[in-house]
């Protein structure tokens, strides 16, 4: 493993990481700084949580020069929360070496985002959307941007920006250096990296054995009127440096963050209900270590990188196993150790199981004095044949499952929460029955049982949810 100063970086640059208390570089970081450094193009596949931002932002920050006022270096991001952690990122990176980053994106005034380019703009990190709307008004020019990354390029595409991102790519200098970076490598991305990119490296990271086996994982299993008063309890016993407590729903982070300050906890709430100055707010206490737990669905979480977090808690069981590695995947950070403790009722023994076997890990019991004691043994099968029989069994997400088309997305304002709510609401299946909700512009997907997808389409038809009426329709094969 080499050092950071065996990379080839400059003395202000290594200055900033020991003082943010970062020793040796990720496996990404190791392979993508020296390549970047020798002007190389790069292609990084990696999840977040591998240290990509620094990966990509160090040589960055290394190629500008601080007494050039123009645009030097863009950086692409697909969603607000990442555009405001990657220039928080490279700020901090930058600091001794005076370079000025400034965050274009929206639900943000565009008139002061228009002054602090046209001032002092040296590195502009945006969103794609409103970098396309400061070009068309002229007042974002990128010819002399000749440092260009891609963060997180697959989700631009499914959030169908991918037009606009060879737009904004043809606007930059054909002699650019270019960095994209993406979890998974579509054919959209391929052929974006044969036709704007120069012989490129490709750099493959995978996240999930890094976040996994540094992360101690426990659940607690109590019934769920008892919740929050067993939170209160792990929450002191456990005394985090910083925690996520994940929820399903934006009224469920409202609800529990109010109990938890009632019950003299002190957190904050994240979802996607708030303005976007409020969850700017929260997001830059939270990462400045000014408030210490955060009550988040996983929405407002998305792109939320913070190296500091200790512990992440899953008050609520989240949907599927993939969810539950992503969550867990925010604490034990660049060789840290961190901590999972997930809530669980008594029917929800089968969820933990389908996680066990999905991560290919064990989730111990939790105990106040931090240890783990040997794992009950499970037997569903006496409580089921014991279940009182007034109450209904509980349904299994096994067997043919059906996608469903939503005629309405992102441009509408829907949140996955959205979709699930809708769906619930007006139909019998619960929240376990839905998997695999992903939203587009202008439409959204979502797995169901096959058997009773025609309903579901049927029922939910017709409903409004944010003021936007719902058309669904099962896809053909």
């Amino acid at each position: 493993m080499a050092t950071f100063s065996e990379l080839g970086l400059s003395e202000p640059l290594l200055e900033a990481l020991a003082h943010l208390g970062y020793d040796e570089p990720t496996p990404i970081q190791e392979q993508a700084i020296p390549a970047l450094l020798e002007g190389r193009d790069v292609i990084g596949q990696a999840q977040t949580g591998t240290g990509k931002t620094a990966a990509f932002g160090l040589p960055l920050l290394e190629y500008v020069d601080p007494d050039d006022p123009e645009v030097q270096a863009l950086v692409l991001t697909p969603t607000r929360e990442l555009c405001i952690q990657v220039t928080q990122a490279l700020r901090a990176y930058g600091e001794r070496r005076g370079v000025s980053v400034v965050a274009v994106f929206g639900g943000a005034p565009i008139r002061d985002q228009m002054s602090r380019v046209k001032e002092n703009a040296q590195v502009v990190v945006g969103t794609v959307g409103r970098v396309m709307d400061l070009m068309s008004r002229h007042a974002l020019v990128v010819t002399s941007a000749r440092y260009v990354v891609l963060d997180e390029a697959d989700e631009m595409l499914d959030l169908g920006f991918f037009e606009d991102v060879e737009t904004i790519l043809s606007r930059c200098p054909s002699g650019r250096q270019t960095a994209l970076f993406s979890a998974t490598m579509p054919p959209e991305i391929k052929r974006l990296a044969e036709q704007g990119m120069y012989d490129p490296i490709t750099i493959k990271v995978k996240a999930a054995t890094l976040t996994i086996d540094t992360v101690d994982q426990f659940f607690v299993e109590v019934p769920d009127r008892e919740k929050q008063e067993k939170l209160v309890e792990v929450v002191k016993a456990e005394r985090p440096d910083q925690a996520i407590i994940f929820v399903r729903t934006k009224i469920g982070a409202d609800r529990l963050s109010r109990r938890l300050n009632d019950a003299g906890v002190r957190v904050k709430a994240l979802h996607g209900d708030m303005s976007q100055g409020q969850r700017d707010g929260v997001m830059i206490a939270f990462k400045s270590e000014r408030e210490r737990l955060l009550v988040a669905t996983d929405v407002a979480a998305r792109g939320l990188d913070i190296s500091g977090v200790t512990h992440v808690i899953n008050y609520d069981v989240p949907n599927s196993p993939d969810i539950y590695v992503h969550r867990i995947g925010r604490t034990g950070r660049v060789g840290r150790s961190g901590r999972a403790i997930t809530f669980i009722t008594p029917k929800q023994r089968r969820d933990l199981q389908a996680i066990e076997r999905h991560a290919k890990t064990e989730v111990g019991p939790w105990s106040p004095d931090g240890g783990e004691k040997p794992k009950p043994e499970r037997k569903p099968r006496e409580r089921e044949t014991r279940r009182p029989r007034h109450t209904k069994p509980r349904r299994k997400t096994e067997g043919a499952r059906a996608k469903l088309i939503v005629k309405a997305g992102l441009k509408q304002g829907l949140e996955p929460a959205d979709v699930i709510g809708a769906i619930v609401d007006h139909s019998h299946l619960e929240g376990e029955d839905i998997s695999n909700v992903r939203l587009l512009d202008r439409f959204s997907f979502v797995e169901v049982p096959a058997s009773r997808a025609e309903e579901v389409a049927s029922t939910v038809s017709g409903k409004t949810v944010r003021g936007v009426p719902l058309k669904l329709e099962v896809a053909k094969r």
